[in-house]
């Protein structure tokens, strides 16, 4: 098919001839996914969305209309998040001891609390896969003339864009691993090792079970990390929010792996208790293993495990069990019924010590899934402490720089302050207008730029910038001799035209021997002017209010070419900075030619007013401009 068939057939179809780029044989459709329905401005239509067909259809839309809501929602998403991995390790507090009849009860109350709170937040997890199914913006389909992806290799004989292949499964990769973690997130792994937990005389099954819902936390931190990282995209140059962001979200990972830790240090010291009585129970007779459940089957004699499995033996030829680093939990009695607050913080202190510690004072017994806990914790601790610590130092170096470069900034800022009210009293600026100059100059002016009338005539208003003008340019053009004639509308238009120039000392402004191209009027600074030539005349000092190069205003009353243009007889150099303004022979040109009756006046009444001018001045109107 050629190119002017798909711009016919694109027409026929809706299709914007601009969404089939051709170059050869290379096709690309661009913009065949926005939606059908009207978007208004404040919508943003994603690249690659396509409304689907059947149920969805309708919710999907009602998303749509709002796109503001996706924000809101990820934010909502973040919380519940964040609330859901300090809810899980309460389920390893839902096991209690009873010490009396040597049986494992359930904590019905926080049982019903924590699985409520959980299947709760569950739910916003399959809320969120339905928005990246249904709603968040897709993979862009490649289609050309309404055709599937494999017609479209078809029909650009199989040369699609290796960048358009690229990103596509790039976009593929990252939506789908988004999803995949909040399938893992959402998986009822707590839920299940407490069902199983009382109806499983294996150890092992509990072991696994406890260490699959310890295995859920990497998905779903990782979730929380995404989701900020997301909502907080580090820019080019690192913020001071995303700089506190890093370092809280540090923070927050030392805590939660305390509470966790502190919660499954419990849990497993359950589990050895559970293991010293069955222990006891294949050291006599009459004892049968059962899975110690206070609803179900329980041992006979209940009275032989205190030997065994008491920090206090009646039988002191008995060997006592090992507890290792659980002792501290038996002793205490956090593993009978008790208080939630009582049992929690006790259990999250012994996380939070012995993970700041990095698991030294841990003295474990020769039970090899108490060793591997407590190596994890070791490693746990210090892999923390190596993300913590860097991070840490990083914000507090950022932090210092920044304030550093915010209070270099106030003194630049206060040293600005005070050259432009410098300036203001050097150029007799009334008192007035300085409140609005100052307020313009606080918002606008760069605190690394020199203080001098071209940068103040820049940043203010119309109205202001006249009035500043005016002020510093009238006083000087009532001196010059051939603009005394001029009506006011010529001399509205010449001030108009004034420009304003600032001037380094050292560097030559006008150069003997060459065209004169400006005409100068002093504001500030001084300007010296002098000549090779002997005979022309001695140096010479142009201070605030003197003006140089009227041979211009000649010139331009002549209404001669550019190609005749006066020639400097003098070297024009700063003494000091200079400040000035400049009406340059091209924009003098332009006026002459708009009034070319008023400058054949000037011309003749000029040449008069330059031979007389000693004699009989002549003052200029103020009302001119």
């Amino acid at each position: 098919m050629t190119y002017e068939g798909l711009l016919m057939a694109s027409s026929i179809m809706e299709i914007s001839p601009q969404t089939v780029v051709r170059s050869q044989y290379h096709i690309r459709i661009e913009e065949l996914t926005a939606p059908s329905w009207p978007v208004e401005e404040s919508e943003t239509v994603d690249e690659g969305y396509r409304p689907r067909r059947g149920w969805p259809t309708i919710v999907e839309s009602i998303f749509y209309r709002g796109r503001s809501f996706l924000p809101k929602w990820k934010r909502a998403f973040l919380a519940s998040c964040v609330f859901g991995v300090l809810i899980d390790p309460l389920f390893f507090y839902i096991p209690i001891v009873n010490k009396d009849k040597k049986c494992i009860g359930l904590d019905n109350s926080l049982k019903g609390a924590v699985m409520s709170l959980r299947s709760t937040m569950d739910l916003f997890y399959v809320v969120n896969i339905f928005i990246q199914i249904y709603i968040e913006p897709k993979v862009p389909t490649f289609r050309v003339m309404g055709r599937s992806y494999l017609h479209t290799i078809v029909l650009t004989k199989g040369t699609i864009l290796v960048e358009d292949a690229l990103a596509m499964a790039n976009r593929i990769w990252r939506i789908s691993s988004h999803i995949l973690i909040d399938i893992l997130s959402v998986l009822p792994i707590p839920q299940a090792v407490i069902l199983i937990f009382m109806h499983s005389s294996s150890l092992n099954t509990r072991k696994f079970l406890a260490f699959l819902a310890l295995l859920q936390y990497v998905p779903r931190v990782l979730r929380i990390y995404l989701l900020c990282t997301k909502l907080n995209k580090p820019p080019a140059r690192e913020t001071e929010i995303w700089i506190l962001f890093q370092g809280a979200f540090s923070f927050f990972l030392y805590i939660l792996a305390s509470h966790v830790f502190g919660a499954f240090w419990y849990f497993l010291a359950i589990q050895r208790e559970t293991a010293c009585w069955q222990n006891a129970c294949r050291n006599n007779n009459g004892c049968q293993p059962t899975t110690f459940y206070c609803n179900g089957r329980s041992i006979r004699n209940i009275t032989f495990p205190d030997d065994l499995c008491s920090m206090n033996p009646h039988n002191t030829n008995a060997t006592p069990f090992d507890f290792g680093m659980f002792v501290e939990a038996v002793q205490s009695g956090v593993l009978e019924p008790t208080n939630l607050p009582k049992k929690f913080f006790h259990c999250f202190w012994w996380g939070l010590r012995n993970l700041s510690s990095l698991g030294q004072n841990l003295e474990t017994s020769n039970y090899t899934w108490e060793n591997i806990f407590a190596i994890f914790i070791c490693l746990s601790g210090l892999l923390l402490v190596l993300l913590y610590l860097p991070t840490n130092l990083k914000i507090c170096m950022e932090l210092v720089t920044r304030t550093s470069a915010k209070m270099r900034n106030i003194q630049q800022q206060e040293t600005k302050y005070r050259e432009v009210l410098r300036w203001l009293s050097e150029n007799n600026i009334p008192e007035g207008m300085e409140g609005t100059i100052m307020q313009k100059v606080d918002e606008q002016l760069e605190p690394n730029k020199d203080v001098h009338v071209e940068n103040i005539l820049h940043i203010l208003p119309l109205e202001q910038k006249g009035f500043i003008k005016r002020h510093l340019c009238w006083p000087i053009m009532k001196e010059v001799p051939m603009l005394r004639v001029m009506d006011g509308e010529v001399l509205k238009e010449i001030f108009d035209n004034l420009k304003p120039v600032s001037y380094t000392e050292d560097n030559h402004i006008i150069v003997e021997g060459e065209p004169l191209v400006k005409m100068l009027f002093i504001t500030q600074g001084i300007l010296l002017t002098y000549t090779r030539n002997n005979d022309a005349g001695t140096t010479e000092c142009l201070d605030k209010g003197k003006f140089f190069g009227d041979e211009l205003l000649i010139w331009a009353s002549k209404f001669s070419p550019f190609s005749a243009l006066p020639i400097s007889t003098r070297f024009v150099k700063p003494l000091t900075k200079v400040e000035a303004f400049a009406l340059k022979a091209n924009d003098l040109k332009i006026i002459a030619s708009k009034f070319p009756e008023a400058f054949q006046m000037m011309r003749d009444d000029g040449t008069i007013q330059l031979m007389t001018i000693m004699t009989h001045p002549v003052h200029l109107e103020d009302g001119g401009v």
